[in-house]
């Protein structure tokens, strides 16, 4: 068992997990995925609890949550003495890497008007097409059809690694796609909103934005409990909404879109809390063969598009 934090978290900043459900299994999904895969570390399962334990998720549910994850080939764990530590499997670093690309990156690229298209056949193994869509859902892509997902700014070398790591090479066919100039752009649009339930996705936006601006403007003046706390906490919950918005282009958008400005506001508080967060860690933290390493330099060069932050505060909703 953990020690008890000698620096608990602010009642104030543990009120803003009010109302959401954090189940351990997701949030040891986002730990793992912002602080440890920076890392080629192992973590102690006592620091786990200790950093699950702020956010009313107990021992027992960390180490189901750890064993479950284990089995399911997001983690791999190593055996010290008495004590387990878990760090990414191979699988499971690949699957935060591809998410880390949409969840920490700048702006959309500029569109081509090109869509990859992944169709697969209609033979293909239930396990291997259920597999394969799960994690291209997580990549961006929507299904447009049955068998059929679009994506209109998809990372080819991400797409390849999920193709080969479903062991999908020999069921599906990747294509390129573009509209034809003579025909009303309109019921693309339509189907876009349809395919992504973007309304749903802004809706869960503009929740975010609520809950979390309030506190941009002293983020940077945190306590490191609390400032992990809220990095954790926003990370989660940006991951959580980010992984069901494409990304689309700016043209297939609505001029109002929040995602904007949601970006900018996590960008903005992301930096803000990292100093007093990593010290927090850094205290808190006990990693196999030695203490958490420093992975400031690769923290620093996330949400790059630096713009965004005065768009937040200009933006953000009150």
């Amino acid at each position: 068992m953990a020690k008890p934090d000698p620096d608990p978290v602010s009642p104030r900043v543990t009120r803003l997990a009010r109302g959401l459900k954090l189940g351990a299994n997701s949030l040891l999904v986002t730990l793992f995925g912002d602080v440890v895969a920076p890392r080629p570390q192992a973590v102690w399962l006592g620091s786990l609890i200790r950093l699950a334990a702020p956010f009313g998720i107990n021992d027992r549910l960390v180490r189901t949550a750890t064993f479950r994850l284990t089995a399911d080939d997001w983690l791999a764990a190593t055996r010290i003495g008495r004590r387990s530590y878990y760090g990414l499997s191979e699988a499971g670093l690949q699957r935060v890497l591809h998410a880390g690309k949409r969840i920490y990156a700048g702006e959309a690229p500029e569109w081509d008007g090109r869509w990859t298209l992944v169709l697969a056949r209609s033979d293909v193994r239930a396990t291997i097409r259920q597999r394969l869509k799960r994690e291209l859902l997580w990549e961006g892509f929507g299904a447009i059809a049955p068998g059929v997902l679009a994506h209109p700014n998809a990372d080819l070398a991400s797409l390849r690694e999920i193709v080969q790591a479903t062991h999908a090479q020999e069921y599906v066919a990747v294509m390129e796609a573009r509209s034809l100039e003579a025909f009303s752009p309109r019921p693309l649009q339509v189907l876009m909103q349809q395919t992504f339930k973007l309304g749903d996705v802004a809706a869960a936006w503009q929740a975010l934005l609520r809950r979390f601006s309030p506190l941009l403007d002293e983020a940077a003046q945190l306590a490191p409990a609390d400032a992990f706390f809220l990095r954790t906490l926003l990370v989660h919950e940006y991951r959580r909404v980010l992984l069901r918005d494409p990304n689309l282009p700016e043209v297939l958008l609505p001029a109002d879109w929040p995602g904007r400005t949601a970006r900018g506001l996590c960008s903005a508080m992301y930096l803000a809390l990292l100093d007093a967060s990593e010290d927090y860690l850094r205290r808190n933290v006990e990693a196999a063969h030695g203490p958490l390493l420093n992975a400031g330099h690769v923290l620093r060069k996330r949400f790059r598009a630096g713009s965004h932050a005065a768009a937040a505060r200009d933006h953000a909703a009150p």
